[in-house]
């Protein structure tokens, strides 16, 4: 039973409010006001009640989560990521037919600061329910490492915030941009908190 109560404690926290109201027949119902707590406490007399099988469905359920989200994030990061800089470009487009896509790689020229602030808000958000037993976890963690450090580099120094175009700070008709600055410090602070960035980008998001 005291096994049993480990493994439930590190599979919960991976499962959001509706599906741990209805996964094996309602069986983790109780915890949908707990969904998504980083520390959640399963006891003996809980874990006695659960059976094998809906411990099963469960760890299948988190192992089997969102396959499609971490496939979109990698396609993206894939085509867009710059080798360079680390920055994603604003845009890819497959068939290169847009007038703004590059003609061997598709990508757009620019590297928006709000495209990458949602993607690296998105990024945190999404490793909510990718524990470390998911076979893709680590690209994802990847994936925003990368990023992170990427945005980190190009941070103003003066303002502590970030350029709309990212790499081109100063520039004529260039501006300091407050939502894809917000969208930064909420992923940096996020990422460290989970642990998936180093403690040093917290610096980063407090300037």
């Amino acid at each position: 039973v005291g096994l049993r109560a480990r493994v439930l404690s590190r599979l919960l926290p991976s499962v959001g409010p509706l599906a741990l109201s209805v996964l094996a027949g309602g069986a983790f119902a109780k915890y949908v006001q707990q969904a998504r707590w980083s520390a959640l406490s399963v006891s003996f007399s809980d874990a006695a009640r659960v059976t094998t099988t809906q411990i099963y469905e469960l760890a299948t359920y988190v192992q089997q989560s969102n396959p499609e989200v971490a496939r979109q994030i990698l396609l993206i990061t894939e085509h867009t990521r710059d080798a360079g800089t680390g920055l994603l470009h604003h845009a890819w487009d497959e068939s290169r037919v847009q007038q703004w896509s590059h003609a061997a790689s598709g990508v757009s020229p620019q590297f928006w600061g709000r495209a990458l602030g949602w993607y690296v808000m998105a990024l945190v958000d999404i490793l909510d329910d990718f524990p470390p037993e998911h076979p893709q976890q680590h690209a994802l963690v990847d994936c925003l490492q990368s990023a992170a450090a990427a945005v980190a580099r190009v941070q103003d120094a003066e303002s502590g915030l970030w350029w709309q175009v990212l790499d081109a700070g100063g520039r004529a008709e260039n501006y300091l941009e407050a939502s894809a600055s917000a969208m930064f410090v909420y992923a940096l602070a996020k990422g460290v908190r989970q642990q998936h960035l180093h403690a040093g980008l917290l610096g980063v998001a407090q300037r």
